[in-house]
Order: structure tokens, then C-alpha cells, then sequence
């Protein structure tokens, strides 16, 4: 039994804070409710595209029940009130005001189920002089900061491959949504959870950002020296121009580093700050060998040193074997679809992709007592599919 087993949820999400969101509590074991427009989401048209089918939009959404609804029309809203009515959690990221538009916002949501506890995910939250401002990841990274330290001198800054406001700003949301559950249970009450993706960037620069609140301490754009860019913390380039990772902070594992790079000169040096003639002749060293040659060197040794692993490596590690990690997804075209496992839960079962939203919203308006002459109405009327 997962842990939020029997948890409803309703998501309204459309991008890939919200998704993600909704996928880490439905991996807790939440049975979460999509209502999606009639015509195809951004998701569903991102690649990679197999036989019409995104692999994006299936790694956000499995064991999701999926029904299209156009919240335009008022009997899609009533519809939408209706599975509102006895859920737990409700989810959007719509700009600020447009669930209130739609008559779904959190004040009348709430008024209809006083225990609801809505989660909304915004660029910038839900109030103040910049709540309507529109944005993604790229956005909200650069005015965080976030981007700026990925530049060096002068350069133009890299942009990381990890989308970090749009996965801060779920697992920030999942947290306190989860969090909400548990105290709900000593007040019978519902909350309205604002996460904003700004802040949660800015959530990640929180040692930098402390040093210059309290000791004015400004950080060197792209030299912040910890947790980057010391000697024995660092990437090092080997000779077939594969890289490898050096995490060597405490005492012993530099120690054993250096003797096992053969330089047992530099295993006294104490290293807290950034040393170029130090780092200088460790690339020179790491240089002469090819990255299988180091990782035959440091297999087994108690130094952090790693090769800096391709995707396709990643999942041929140990680790991905022993502990389960790629579980397998049932899907109706695209058949067996294998998946990276949520570290949310200990041990993923096989899961579902419902495709058919047609089907699905004729179920899910039948379990809401609509009878079948109902559900052919709203879709000669195209409210439903």
C-alpha cells in the first residue's frame, strides 16, 4: 500500500511544473484525475514523437485518468465542479486569475469543498507587482540568478539541461501538498499553496544568497568557489576527451586520490579555496590517460572519483539493476514503454497509460451519475470528446 493511498486529485496542469507535480503524488499512491482542453496539449506534441505518440507527454502521465473538458462552456464547468466536489487536492498552473475566470478559483472552490486543498504554480505567485508576468524555466532561472552563475568570465551563460525552476517548483509544490494532507488530518481545514517558480530558483542560490545578506560577501559571477571549481572538486578532461569527476573534499579521499592519480605530493596540501596551480597539475595528469584507464584506476577505492556518464551509461550502472529503477508502462499503441522509477516510492509496479480520453470521460461522467444520453449530449454539444 502506497502512502497516499485513496488521495483524489485533480489536475489541471498543462506544463511541466504542474505535471510533475501530479505524477510524484500519484507515484505516493494518489489516484489523480487530469481534466485536459478537447484539442492536444503542448505536451502531447513535444518530442520525441513515436507513431503519433510524445514520450514526453508519457513520462509525466502514468496511471493518470485523462478526461478533455472545454471549461469554456458552463456545463464543462459544472462537470469540473462536480469531481472537484469530493476531491483532497486540486492542482493548476494557469497565470493568476484565470481559474477565477473560469469560476474555479480557490475561494469558490473552497466554499464548495471546505477541505479542498488547492495548489496553485505560478511564475511568480499569486500576488505582487509581478504575479501576471508571463514566463518558463529560461525565464525565471535568469532573473533568479540561476543562470548567471553558469557563465564564465564575460562569457555567454550555458543553460543547464535540467529545466531547474519547473522540477524546484513541483517537488516544492508535492512537499507541501503532502504536508497539507497530514496537518489536515488535526484541522478538517483546506489551503490555498502558492509555489512560485521564481522563488524556488532563487531557493537554490540559498548559501550564495545567504553570504551576501549577512556579509555583503558577492559571489564572483561563475567562481562561486563551493561548490565549484576548487582542485578536488571539479571536472577534469582525460585523453580521449571524456571527462572525469573529482569530489575529493574531505581529508581521506584526497589523500587517496592523489596517491591513486600519482601525485602523493599534493595529499598534505589542504585544499578550502580555489588553487589554479594545484588544479593545473591534476589536469595534466588526469590528461594522459583515457577515462577507462581512471575508471580502472579508481574502481573501488574510497575517493569520490566518477566518470561523467552519458545517459546511456547512466542506465547500465549497477544500481539501476539492483534497485529496480526502470519500471515498464502499458501502453494501448505503443505497447511496453519503459520507464525511469520515481524515487518516491520503493518499489513502482507496472503502470498505465490511459490514451483514450473519449472512453475515459464517458467513465468518469458515468460514475458521476450522468446518465449515457447526457454523455451523448455534451458531445454532440462538444463539451466532452
Amino acid at each position: 500500500m502506497a502512502p497516499l493511498d485513496g488521495i483524489k486529485v485533480i489536475d489541471f496542469t498543462h506544463l511541466l511544473p504542474g505535471e510533475l507535480c501530479s505524477t510524484a503524488l500519484s507515484d505516493l499512491g494518489c489516484a489523480v484525475l487530469r481534466i485536459e482542453p478537447l484539442t492536444a496539449t503542448l505536451g502531447q506534441m513535444l518530442p520525441p514523437i513515436i507513431d503519433g505518440h510524445s514520450l514526453y507527454f508519457w513520462s509525466l502521465h502514468r496511471n493518470k485518468q485523462r478526461i478533455s473538458v472545454d471549461l469554456k462552456k458552463a456545463d464543462g464547468v459544472k462537470i469540473a465542479r462536480r469531481v472537484i466536489k469530493d476531491a483532497d487536492v486540486l492542482i493548476e498552473n494557469f497565470r493568476p486569475g484565470v481559474m477565477d475566470r473560469l469560476g474555479l478559483g480557490y475561494e469558490a472552490m473552497s466554499a464548495l469543498n471546505p477541505g479542498l486543498i488547492y495548489c496553485s504554480i505560478s511564475g511568480y505567485g499569486q500576488s505582487g507587482s509581478w504575479s501576471e508576468k508571463p514566463g518558463h524555466d529560461l525565464n525565471l532561472i535568469a532573473e533568479s540568478g540561476v543562470l548567471a552563475m553558469n557563465a564564465r568570465d564575460g562569457e555567454k551563460p550555458i543553460l543547464p539541461s535540467v529545466l531547474v525552476s519547473d522540477y524546484t517548483s513541483a517537488m516544492y509544490a508535492a512537499i507541501r501538498i503532502a504536508s497539507q494532507l497530514y496537518e489536515r488530518q488535526r484541522t478538517n481545514a483546506g489551503i490555498h499553496i502558492d509555489v512560485s517558480m521564481f522563488e524556488s530558483a532563487l531557493s537554490t542560490m540559498g548559501i550564495m544568497g545567504t553570504a551576501l545578506l549577512y556579509e555583503e560577501l558577492h559571489p564572483e559571477v561563475g567562481h562561486y568557489e563551493y561548490p565549484r571549481e576548487l582542485p578536488n572538486y571539479t571536472v577534469y578532461e582525460c585523453s580521449d576527451q571524456r571527462y572525469l569527476a573529482v569530489a575529493a573534499l574531505e581529508a581521506p579521499f584526497w589523500k587517496t586520490f592523489c596517491e591513486k592519480a600519482g601525485i602523493p605530493e599534493l595529499a598534505d596540501k589542504v585544499v578550502k579555496s580555489v588553487d589554479q596551480e594545484i588544479s593545473n597539475k591534476i589536469a595534466a595528469v588526469i590528461r594522459q590517460k583515457p577515462l577507462s584507464d581512471w575508471i580502472s584506476i579508481f574502481e573501488n577505492t574510497n575517493c569520490c572519483v566518477s566518470p561523467v556518464s552519458t545517459i546511456e551509461e547512466a542506465l547500465r550502472h549497477p544500481p539501476v539493476q539492483e534497485h529496480g529503477v526502470v519500471h515498464h508502462m502499458s501502453h494501448p499503441i505503443l505497447g511496453d514503454v519503459p520507464q525511469v522509477s520515481s524515487p518516491l516510492s520503493e518499489s513502482m509496479a507496472a503502470s498505465t497509460a490511459y490514451d483514450d480520453r473519449a472512453e475515459q470521460s464517458a467513465s468518469v461522467l458515468s460514475e458521476l451519475g450522468y446518465s449515457i444520453e447526457q454523455i451523448s449530449q455534451l458531445k454532440l454539444e462538444k463539451v466532452i470528446l
